[in-house]
């Protein structure tokens, strides 16, 4: 989901990405621990892409629901904070 902020820029959060790289690069000491990455700026015209990935991009949203993975007392067990 792509929130817009200010200035016409956007955030996209990413979790699937390379750890160790992401150390290296941004010199992150030992003892911090990345755990997420998150992508800033402009949105580019989704007909610039290649074919496949336009249809990726333009593809209706699926999520999972909260209840799937917000806990309250131990895993498995939905928060009363999560309302479907």
């Amino acid at each position: 989901m792509l929130f817009q902020i200010a200035l016409d820029l956007f955030v996209h959060q990413m979790a699937g990405f390379d750890a160790e790289k992401a150390r290296s690069q941004f010199g992150i000491p030992s003892g911090y621990e990345p755990v997420a990455i998150i992508a800033i700026g402009y949105l580019g015209d989704p007909q610039a892409l290649p074919t496949a990935l336009q249809a990726q991009e333009l593809a209706p949203r699926t999520r999972k629901p909260l209840t799937k993975f917000v806990f309250t007392g131990g895993w498995g067990q939905p928060s009363d904070l999560v309302i479907d």
